[in-house]
């Protein structure tokens, strides 16, 4: 054990790049994701992700063995394996940021990066990098950055492809799912009224080619979801 206290490092370690490892659309994903990551000189590593694109859920081999995510259940059962197995990478990624201690990007594989986030800018805070309509259509940025809604009192994370997270805040995003389980998608989940996110300008954005790795998603929970712009 290096230290019973928190180290408060807001360095970035890296960008983690999640990846299904094996599937064509992901591969290609990724490897542009990776590219963008290449060019603006933002340190990065493929993260392989549970695959849930054929009849089963599949747990990566380097998440075989592991603890915590043994912990995590499935309370929302209109998700699709796919929805499922997206939560459970992006779990792992906050897992792991707990572990060490030190603030991660965590990217989608249709992220891309146009700038690097190299220090975590606010402490136990989800920062926000950007997203497609913001890059491609000049949306602003406020510090508050745009919400998915379910409504008007439900407000959660636009689309998790591109956000940064310290130990802090993975703590509590982490203590969230093990006591409630994954009980909406990944993005609903990191409820606004719930975890501060913020944004300091634009660092990445999804690339929007209509191909995807999650099919069959169910409307039922999905159906009244729209954008916020907020200021």
């Amino acid at each position: 054990m290096k230290s019973l206290f928190y180290s408060y490092d807001m360095n970035v370690d890296k960008a983690y790049i999640i990846r299904i490892k094996g599937n064509p659309i992901s591969e290609e994903k990724a490897k542009n994701c990776a590219e963008s990551c290449l060019n603006v000189g933002m340190p990065f590593d493929f993260w392989d992700a549970y695959d849930g694109t054929g009849d089963f859920i599949k747990t990566p081999d380097h998440l075989s063995n592991d603890q915590i995510m043994s912990c995590i259940k499935l309370t929302d059962h209109y998700l699709v394996r796919a929805e499922v197995c997206c939560a459970l990478s992006h779990i792992s990624l906050w897992a792991k940021c707990v572990i060490q201690d030190k603030p991660i990007v965590i990217l989608e594989h249709d992220a891309i990066m146009v700038r690097p986030y190299l220090t975590h800018t606010v402490f136990n805070s989800i920062a926000y990098l950007g997203c497609n309509e913001q890059a491609q259509k000049g949306w602003n940025i406020f510090p508050t950055p745009p919400h998915g809604t379910d409504g008007p009192n439900y407000h959660f994370i636009l689309r998790a492809h591109a956000y940064a997270i310290d130990p802090a805040v993975a703590k509590n995003m982490l203590a969230h799912v093990l006591q409630y389980g994954i009980s909406k998608s990944l993005d609903v989940v990191l409820r606004a009224d719930i975890f501060p996110i913020h944004q300091i300008g634009l660092f990445a954005f999804d690339d929007q080619d209509g191909k995807t790795t999650i099919e069959g998603r169910s409307e039922m929970n999905r159906s009244n979801v729209r954008i916020d712009n907020m200021k």
